[in-house]
Formats: C-alpha cells, structure tokens, sequence
C-alpha cells in the first residue's frame, strides 16, 4: 500500500498499528520503516534459512540493507520488526490491513540513503555476489507443463548401482528448471561409463595390460565415451528409435534442432552438412528406417537382418550425438557453442529431456 493509504487505515481508534517505536515514512509514496526501502524478489536460491534476516553491506563493511526470506511466513503485524513491517506495508493492500495472512514474496530492505547507488551499482549483479534476483529484466520461469496429461510408464529393472548415481538421480528432480535438471540427468551417462570401468578393471585381476588399455580408453574424449557408452549398454534400441521418431514428429522443435546440431555441429556429427536431407526424411516418412535409407544415411541391402543393425548403429550415434551438443550448448555459454536462452527451455524439456530419460531407461536397465 502506498503510505497515504497506511494513514487512512490507522485513522480510526480500534485500528491494529505496528510497534510505536517504529518510524514509518514516506519515501516515492511507498511506506519505509526506519529508512528501510523495500524491494520485492523474483527468487532467491536456498542458500539461506527460511524466515531469516540476513545483514547486507559493500566491499567497505558499510550497510546497504537487510534481506528477509519471509515467503509463504504469516504475518503477524504486531510483532513485525522494521524489515518485516516495511515488506508487509509494500504487499499488503489497503483492504486487506490487519487481515491474516502470508508474504508472497521475499524482500530486500535497502536504506534510503543507498537506494539509488544500489539500483546503478549492485542491484543487476544481486544474483552473482547475494543469490537473489529481483525481476528487474524478464523473469526466468521454468517451462510450462505440457498440455496434455502425461501417462508415466513405470520401467522395471533400472539399477542405479551406486550412491552417486542415486544422487545424481535425485538432483535431477529437485531441480524446477530443464537446464539444470538435463545436466544431472546427464551425470548418470558419465558415472554410467565410470562404472563400467571400475567392474572391467575389478574383473582383470592383476592384468596390468589389460587395465592399462582400460585407462587409455577412459582418456579418449567425451563424446567418444559417451557414444560407446550408450551403444554397449542399451539394451532397447527400438525403444530409442521410436522416441526419436516421436520428437522428431513436433515441428515446432525443426529449427532449434538445424541450430544446435548443425549450424554449431561438431565432429562426431552423423549427418555432417545433411541437415535439407535429414528434414526431407522427416517431412516424407518421420524419423524411420526405411526414411534413413531411402536418403542414404544408412546403407540399403538385400539383407534384412544387415540393415536392422545398421539401422539401430544409426539411432544410438545420433540419440548420443544430439544428447552431447545439447548438454555441451547448456554447459559451456561460449564462443563456437549454440547458446541456450531462456526461450530455449520448453525445447530441452520436450524433445532433449525425453530423448535422454529414454536412453537412460535403456543404459541402466540390467
């Protein structure tokens, strides 16, 4: 409420009011307490406990301000503090004083002698040096939820056959964002191949020749383990397939896909320089076996059996590849990289997401 509004509401004699110690002014018509200026957040990361008052000052010890982690708390007018009271009064309404209720939001308080040299010097950077955002540019919001209702398919015979990857699992849900909860779910491909190597190196004993060829191979790059990776340890390829096919099917992803993996394609690629052929397959047939060798990506034959495995050779390379370029575009905001934006977000949740989930379901299956 602006501060006109505070002294309309405290005017008659049974009116709840704040602690008379307190000094409520105003400042740009909004009410501040002990010079305390409010600022609502967008966010702020779990750094900090909930309910807490956490001091706030520059490089020279001096004070800016306090922050407040008051979300989802009730108020409680009579015993508010004057950060507590300087946020209620910004959220609260002018109908709506004195009523039960809760923050909606969590606050920064900056005094007002600051609030000036805050908004030019500290407050764009807040998410870097406070881990907190303030929605002074556009919001960052996770994806929305598809339209449709989803129907789960629960998958027996995942094994997650170490802490980490139990870990890695569970960070990959807590995350409410697809970028960050792509990467965890990435993580499992990488602990998968780690674990690989542990058991083959536990299974040749003393064979020094043995672990020293395993060791070499571990030091082959990324995208080479993890494509050897998925191809040893998927156990349903047609699964696969048929989610390629699937997600390949929603046009809306064509464009962001031609970006990703072949404007900023790098070696490893399948279909280098092929993107007008690969489209072509996917307007005529979908994303099909008999598409792949109609446009020569896959080698056509006589024999059924040769072009089956050829065919599933083909799936794993490319799900491994697309899987790598997205985790690579997410990982490294760089020159040479296609940079994921915010508008990105519903594209790795839809079509990257799904793909990697399906792989996952088929390399930790035993």
């Amino acid at each position: 409420m602006r501060y006109q509004d505070f002294l309309e509401c405290t005017v008659p004699q049974e009116a709840p009011r704040p602690d008379p110690s307190l000094t409520i002014q105003a400042f740009e018509e909004i009410c501040v307490v002990d010079n305390l200026f409010p600022l609502a957040l967008e966010y702020v990361a779990s750094l900090y406990p909930r309910d807490a008052v956490c001091n706030v000052e520059d490089q020279e010890k001096k004070p800016i301000g306090q922050l407040i982690t008051c979300k989802g708390q009730p108020f409680a007018l009579n015993v508010f503090g004057a950060p507590y009271l300087a946020a209620y009064l910004f959220e609260v309404s002018k109908d709506s004083y004195g009523l039960p209720g809760q923050f909606s939001q969590d606050y920064l308080l900056v005094r007002v002698d600051r609030l000036a040299e805050y908004k030019a010097s500290f407050m764009a950077s807040s998410a870097i040096w406070g881990g907190f955002y303030h929605g002074s540019t556009k919001p960052v919001q996770p994806p929305s939820a598809p339209k449709a209702t989803p129907v789960l398919t629960a998958h027996a015979g995942i094994i997650l056959p170490t802490e980490l990857h139990t870990e890695a699992a569970m960070r990959s849900v807590v995350q409410p964002y697809a970028f960050e909860r792509f990467l965890k779910l990435y993580h499992l491909l990488e602990l998968s191949f780690d674990h690989d190597v542990v058991e083959k190196i536990r299974a040749l004993g003393d064979d020094l020749r043995g672990i020293g060829q395993l060791l070499s191979s571990y030091e082959s790059k990324e995208f080479d383990r993890l494509k050897q990776t998925i191809m040893d340890r998927c156990n349903d390829v047609p699964s696969v397939a048929a989610c390629v096919e699937e997600i390949c099917s929603e046009h809306e992803w064509h464009e962001t896909m031609r970006k990703i993996f072949f404007d900023f394609g790098k070696s490893g690629n399948p279909l280098p320089d092929k993107w007008d052929e690969f489209q072509n397959m996917l307007l005529a047939t979908g994303f099909t076996q008999a598409g792949a060798a109609s446009q020569g990506f896959i080698t056509k034959g006589n024999k059924a059996a040769l072009q089956d495995k050829a065919f599933e050779k083909f799936v794993l390379h490319l799900s491994a590849y697309w899987i790598y370029r997205v985790r690579s575009s997410i990982a490294h905001s760089r020159i040479g990289e296609y940079v994921m934006r915010m508008e990105d977000e519903e594209f790795v949740q839809q079509f990257a997401e799904k793909l990697l989930r399906r792989v996952l379901e088929t390399v930790l299956n035993r």
